[in-house]
């Protein structure tokens, strides 16, 4: 065993990440030539004493020697991921049925025991679990199924059978959270989630030229759903696909009215970074703009800024398709990740909106009014629109003019209202008879 690390050989750090790995189940999950069953594996170290007494060196030299023994397991089609510290991913694309994941998961426990681990000569006495989900069985959903993936690798360390594959049983659901997962699937298919409209208000002028679509939910015993609680349950049931194709068909039909009502405001809504991994979002929004003869630049999509979104190719090119479409694009909660100048450079956003924790403050804080004059003034080098969330009082309003913002958005201007709702606010602010 040499002492160095060879710099031509992938320890887990190097291999691809978890966001890779979202992009290829995207890709495949929209090849319409690959029909056939695709295979994930989670491959993990049980951690234990002997794991976590070695040096940082003993542990490069140990991931070093399980990546190289996965990678000599795979067939050539298949791929292997880093998703953590001791933890892998393995995709297998186009298998015959199933059958062959609790195979494959048995050859990766082999491989990784014989010949037995060592660092300096020394056996390394170590456990690995294997977990798997399967595409289109267990979902088609990239991070539903590496979640089920490692939830079947939890279950089988924990039964001490070390090889598993993913069944809903395992997740111990409440009846609840079933309900719900239950309820929000039949909704989205009948259409009974909605769009609330919170107007954006231009600084300099006053007008409402633009709103955010914002998700509400009403269940059919009357109780409304926290939007927080949506995401979540859209997570957990697997859900994103369909509720993406939801939304955009709500958001371009919510378009429409406002058109035919003759109110001129464009639309926004959010959307995560892990949409962006899905090569057909494009496609989605396109056909949802063709069927109500909209133009792409009325609407805008909001994009969490709490993750790097450029990590990626595959989000990179969705971003330019997305953009070449002519639909705008905005990074939202600008401020709170990991935002800056070379982000900005590298993506091709029209907006930025900075987050209501540093707006609310700015007439007691002069810190919080530095940052934001900073935020506006990198902006406006890129000749980007500027947002202020969270706009309570005049004095903020005020003071957003004088830092140099170009919309607010907050309860100083309107809640959130349905559609109807606004177009009545919006008429009587603009002073439009319609």
């Amino acid at each position: 065993m040499r002492d160095h690390i060879p710099v031509d050989v992938d320890i887990p750090g190097t291999l691809p990440r978890l966001r890779h790995a979202l992009a290829d189940l995207a890709r495949i999950a929209g090849d319409a030539e690959s029909s056939r069953c695709q295979g994930l594996v989670v491959f993990g170290l049980v951690r234990e004493a002997a794991l976590l007494r070695l040096a940082p060196e003993a542990m490069a030299r140990l991931g070093m020697q399980i990546s190289e023994r996965l990678r000599a397991a795979l067939r050539p089609a298949d791929r292997l991921y880093a998703l953590g510290e001791w933890e892998w991913l393995i995709l297998l694309t186009n298998l015959p049925s199933s059958a062959p994941v609790h195979l494959a998961m048995m050859k990766f426990r082999r491989v990784f025991y014989q010949p037995p681990l060592a660092i300096g000569g020394v056996e390394v006495g170590l456990n690995a679990v294997c977990g798997a989900a399967l595409s289109p069985e267990h979902g088609e959903d990239p991070l539903h199924l590496v979640q089920s993936a490692r939830i079947a690798a939890l279950a089988a360390s924990q039964n001490g059978d070390w090889v598993a594959v993913y069944d809903p049983c395992m997740e111990q659901e409440s009846l609840t959270q079933q309900n719900l997962i239950a309820e929000l699937q039949r909704d989205l298919t009948e259409n009974v989630l909605a769009l609330y409209l919170q107007p954006q208000v231009e600084v300099s002028s006053g007008r409402c030229v633009h709103v955010e679509a914002l998700l509400r939910w009403q269940r059919r015993s009357g109780d409304w759903v926290q939007p927080p609680l949506i995401m979540a349950t859209i997570e957990r049931g697997g859900l994103r696909h369909a509720f993406n194709r939801w939304l955009f068909q709500a958001a371009a039909l919510t378009l429409a009215q406002l058109r035919d009502a003759q109110v001129p405001v464009d639309v926004s809504v959010n959307i995560t970074a892990n949409d962006l991994l899905d090569p057909e979002m494009p496609d989605l929004l396109a056909q949802a703009l063709r069927l109500w003869h909209l133009p792409a630049q009325r609407l805008c999509l909001e994009i969490t800024e709490t993750v790097a979104v450029e990590e990626s190719q595959g989000v990179t090119d969705v971003l330019h398709r997305l953009r070449s479409l002519g639909v705008r694009l905005a990074i939202d909660d600008f401020g709170t990740g990991y935002a800056g100048m070379t982000y900005l450079q590298q993506l091709p956003v029209h907006e930025v909106k900075i987050d209501r924790r540093f707006v609310a403050p700015i007439a007691e804080s002069p810190r919080d009014r530095e940052i934001i004059r900073s935020i506006t003034g990198l902006a406006h080098t890129l000749g980007l629109r500027i947002v202020a969330e969270g706009v309570e009082t005049e004095a903020v309003m005020d003071l957003l003019g004088e830092l140099g913002c170009t919309a607010a958005q907050g309860y100083l201007h309107a809640r959130a209202l349905p559609l109807q709702d606004f177009i009545a606010w919006w008429r009587a602010r603009e002073g439009g008879a319609g």
